[in-house]
């Protein structure tokens, strides 16, 4: 397996726990490079490459796309890049580059009208099944929550291809015809349930008050390189204290 970059796309007012959990699961488990985080650096959390980011766009989609964006264009990183999300853990060792989809758009549509009614997300995939149908591709959906693995020179390109691009990932896949396997999602939203799966995502209730939450906490207890230690975070809470009281002496 090559060792490829690993991108986090955060906020940039971040606070949450979940990628320090991520980035151990990372560390005992998946092959990479460098860790990337573009937008927020959450406090006691460092990267290798931290790439500033405004996240413009009035949608949550938008604004990552717009880092995303910004991250495909950095020349320092790989030619290929693993995509994360924060709430994203490994838990057994990965030994390939592979991608997963899990089913077809159609299917996935289906699936949350049946649930929760035609929302905005569901019009979302509905047009990228469209753009690809208009091209002649596939319309299998990569909207699962596990890392994709892309190639940073044809993901920039999509861009274009594609104005206003959503549902990056199952574009990406569709018109570039990559390799894949089929996979069942891995999100556990519910506060029961710990799948036996080589991934695990969460949600932010189920990661603090489930039980996956308080496996994920237990399994992955050791800290690990890209956590400040309690000398480093004692020290910064020093400079941050003599640094304000440094500005209201000389108010």
């Amino acid at each position: 397996m090559s060792k490829h970059d690993i991108v986090y796309i955060l906020k940039n007012d971040y606070d949450t726990d979940e990628i320090r959990y991520s980035l151990r699961s990372v560390v005992m488990n998946f092959p990479y490079r460098k860790i990337v985080f573009v937008g927020g650096c959450p406090k006691g959390i460092r990267a290798d490459i931290v790439i500033p980011d405004k996240q413009e766009g009035y949608m949550k989609a938008d604004r990552a796309m717009h880092s995303l964006k910004v991250a495909l264009q950095r020349d320092d990183l790989t030619e290929d890049i693993w995509l994360f999300n924060d709430d994203f853990f490994v838990m057994d060792k990965v030994r390939e580059d592979i991608n997963y989809f899990n089913g077809t758009l159609e299917k996935r549509v289906n699936d949350i009208k049946s649930k929760k009614g035609y929302s905005n997300y569901c019009r979302s995939l509905d047009l990228a099944r469209g753009q690809l149908a208009m091209h002649n591709k596939d319309s299998l959906s990569f909207a699962l929550h596990v890392p994709m693995l892309i190639n940073r020179a044809n993901a920039l390109q999509l861009f274009s291809i594609f104005p206003g691009l959503r549902m990056f990932r199952s574009l990406y896949g569709n018109y570039y015809e990559i390799d894949c396997k089929y996979m069942k999602d891995v999100k556990v939203l519910d506060n029961e349930t710990i799948p036996d799966t080589p991934f695990i995502s969460t949600s932010d209730t189920s990661f603090k008050n489930g039980k996956v939450g308080v496996f994920l906490r237990q399994y992955f207890n050791q800290p690990c390189d890209y956590e400040f230690s309690e000398e480093e975070l004692l020290r910064m809470k020093t400079k941050e204290r003599f640094d304000e009281e440094g500005d209201i002496q000389y108010e």
